[in-house]
């Protein structure tokens, strides 16, 4: 799977139920996976899945979408925006991550200021 394609993968979990969380989360997520973002650090795909789920939880008409992927040797940047089900972008930000076997390893996520949104 391209860079790209795991970003993408990667970035529909977070709109899943739980039952089609799991089977994504084994594919594109490796087994020690780390998440950080300014909300904390987890380690683990189980820790991962329940943050996901109060994330949803919290956003459930939104969707996280890949604007695009830089990508070299095991390290890549995706730049992303949290979109409602109207279109509207809520947040953008940038997630980078270790891609180790074709998996996502240590991922940490960034958030822009609000006020420095982009409105497409």
């Amino acid at each position: 799977m391209t860079p790209e394609a795991l970003w993408n993968r990667y970035a529909a979990i977070w709109s899943l139920d739980a039952s089609a969380r799991e089977p994504e989360m084994l594919a594109c997520l490796a087994d020690d996976v780390t998440y950080c973002d300014p909300n904390g650090t987890i380690a683990g795909r189980a820790g991962l899945s329940v943050y996901m789920a109060g994330f949803k939880e919290s956003m459930p008409l939104t969707r996280f979408e890949i604007s695009s992927v830089l990508h070299h040797n095991d390290r890549s940047l995706a730049r992303w925006s949290l979109r409602h089900e109207d279109e509207r972008i809520l947040q953008t930000g940038t997630s980078f991550g270790v891609i180790s076997n074709g998996r996502l390893g240590a991922i940490t996520g960034f958030f822009d200021p609000l006020a420095e949104q982009h409105h497409e």
